[in-house]
């Protein structure tokens, strides 16, 4: 079938993944992580009555300005491939590749997608730890959020801050999942605890201050990273408590939070991932973290902190469909920054809602791109 053969209802949306992903997809496989939500958008895209196909970096014909995408046929009920015009909106769920030839070919499909002027329902695909921090602590608005946060680069830095704080967290500027987050606690007798997650969770200790810079920068293996005052969050018998909210913008382009989840996590993890996750108020009311009668006032505080992070990256970066915001709260109810994430996995969120809540954040994303297609078509119109 040629590629004008193919009749597709617009918006056409191109949803960006890795090569992995796309092969278990032809292999009809489903028993991997994100499975359950690339099958959630495309059955999502059924309800917002938009085209939506599959792609990896490898599927884009630079020269003839096609892709080979992947979709799910309704009828036969498996995965298929066919040849795709460009997409009219880009959803940017890739990662950033394990190789330096697959991070190339990445960079240069996204180049080659803006300079056909592709809308994207994300500004930018990932979000630099340190500019956002800098960014942020700088804005009026969002500054009482950030907590100290200083940019590693040479060994002295570590003394120095850990002269102002005796508990930091080390994290690298682009990192995930939380595989790239230290914590360092300095300890009475002036060693160093330190503990870190990658398939379990560490804790070792250094001697001397040189010791611990030799680690760190070994568990960093050179990846640029910030060094971050420790919160003094929330705790559940010894377990440290997070949060992850969910905002996004709808089919009128308006901003909605979906929801915003509380994380617990393993006792001495420096991380909430892989942790258990409740909805944020009746997590508040089933541990009695905070007064029943203060639950409102905080929740009041907590939505106006998102919209306000939200809206403070948009003047950063641009306009974005969906970000997911962590945030801490600490034992005097202040609200802290942890980080934002442009891909966010919705992991939390499925955990702490019910279905129909899970099924629109898939939902929003595609009514969010039927907005950008009109808007944008609408402007051509009268530029005519």
């Amino acid at each position: 079938m040629g590629i004008k053969e193919v009749q597709v209802k617009r918006p056409i949306v191109g949803v960006f993944v890795s090569r992995a992903v796309i092969q278990k997809l032809k292999k009809q496989l489903n028993d991997f992580r994100s499975y359950i939500r690339i099958k959630q958008l495309a059955d999502a895209s059924q309800e917002a009555e938009v085209t939506i196909y599959y792609f990896s970096a490898r599927a884009v014909d630079l020269e003839g300005e096609t892709v080979k995408g992947i979709y799910w046929d309704t009828e036969h009920q498996k995965w298929k491939s066919k040849r795709y015009p460009l997409p009219d909106v880009l959803y940017d769920r890739r990662g950033a590749g394990r190789t330096r030839k697959a991070r190339e070919r990445a960079l240069q499909v996204r180049a080659f997608l803006d300079e056909k002027k592709v809308q994207k329902i994300n500004s930018v695909s990932y979000f630099n730890k340190w500019d956002v921090y800098e960014h942020l602590s700088r804005a009026p608005e969002t500054s009482r959020y950030i907590p100290d946060t200083r940019f590693y680069e040479r060994r002295k830095d570590l003394r120095s801050f850990l002269g102002k704080h005796d508990q930091v967290y080390l994290k690298a500027v682009r990192g995930g999942r939380g595989k790239q987050v230290v914590r360092v606690v300095e300890l009475e007798d002036k060693t160093y605890e330190i503990c870190h997650f990658v398939d379990q969770i560490y804790v070792g200790k250094a001697e001397s201050i040189a010791e611990l810079n030799s680690e760190v920068r070994s568990f960093f293996d050179g990846r640029p990273f910030v060094m971050q005052k420790a919160i003094d969050l929330l705790q559940i018998e010894n377990s440290n408590v997070d949060f992850r909210a969910e905002l996004q913008r709808n089919g009128k382009g308006r901003l909605e939070i979906l929801g915003v989840s509380a994380r617990v996590g393993q006792q001495k993890a420096p991380i909430t991932i892989h942790s258990s996750a409740f909805p944020f108020e009746s997590f508040l009311r089933q541990y009695q973290l905070i007064p029943e009668h203060e639950i409102p006032s905080l929740t009041k505080k907590v939505r106006h902190f998102l919209r306000t992070a939200y809206h403070a990256l948009e003047d950063i970066y641009g306009t974005f469909g969906e970000i997911g915001i962590d945030f801490g709260i600490d034992k005097n109810g202040d609200i802290w920054f942890i980080e934002p994430n442009a891909k966010s996995a919705k992991v939390s969120f499925q955990k702490a809602y019910d279905s129909a809540a899970f099924q629109r954040a898939f939902l929003n994303p595609l009514e969010f791109a039927k907005y950008l297609y009109d808007k944008e078509r609408k402007k051509r119109r009268h530029s005519r």
